[in-house]
């Protein structure tokens, strides 16, 4: 493909992209849609809605599965983040938060945390132990410290862990090799991080039942 149709490709996919961004509806027409029957719903995607702090309307929602804050400008969840006791997805991406709420350790049915591109400057302890199976923390201030093997070790039904483009790791903790005993880990992610091929390759040594991407 000749460089002009690749930038002509390009420029239609970014133009797309702003125009589904303008065509969103607002947060809150949302939100009040939601709330005529708030039992009924499951899933809320107020993604891009510059909400800035989350809304205590989205605390009626006593069956809510599904929950999509990304880039919202957000720089922390709300204290009572554990209420969303039905929660399974949440995806904070594109935001300014560095640590969640205690209360989060409740969502006892929380499996998939999307928190790319936020402020984290390690795992979050305030996971739920017993159910997450998913973590998505590329992009972050992470520099995997032991203190992240331990907390990883705490989750035993984590099976993917997304670490990408958190530049300041550049080598791996004394307690790495830990993760062997992990009975779920399948998948560690670690591409453009500040690590090198050699050590990726000693890595994968350590744990040769976890694929290492890099």
């Amino acid at each position: 493909m000749r460089s002009s149709q690749k930038i002509g490709i390009a420029y239609l996919i970014l133009c797309a992209a702003f125009i589904i961004s303008d065509c969103r509806r607002p947060a809150s027409e949302i939100l009040n849609e939601a709330s005529r029957n708030p039992s009924s719903i499951e899933k809320l995607d107020l993604g891009l809605g510059k909400l800035g702090t989350v809304p205590p309307a989205l605390f009626n929602f006593p069956n809510l599965k599904w929950l999509d804050l990304r880039m919202n400008e957000l720089t922390s969840l709300p204290e009572n983040a554990g209420d969303w006791s039905n929660l399974e997805h949440l995806n904070i991406y594109g935001n300014d938060i560095e640590k969640l709420p205690a209360s989060v350790s409740k969502l006892s049915k929380l499996r998939f945390f999307f928190a790319g591109n936020n402020d984290f400057v390690g795992i979050p302890t305030e996971l739920p132990a017993n159910s997450i199976q998913t973590i998505y923390l590329d992009s972050n201030k992470i520099e995997f410290k032991e203190s992240d093997i331990d907390i990883i070790m705490g989750f035993p039904k984590l099976e993917v862990l997304d670490l990408a483009r958190n530049r300041k790791i550049g080598s791996f903790p004394k307690n790495f090799g830990f993760l062997a005993s992990h009975p779920k880990l399948r998948l560690l992610i670690l591409k453009e991080t500040g690590l090198k091929p050699s050590q990726i390759e000693s890595a994968r040594k350590l744990l040769p039942k976890v694929k290492i991407e890099f």
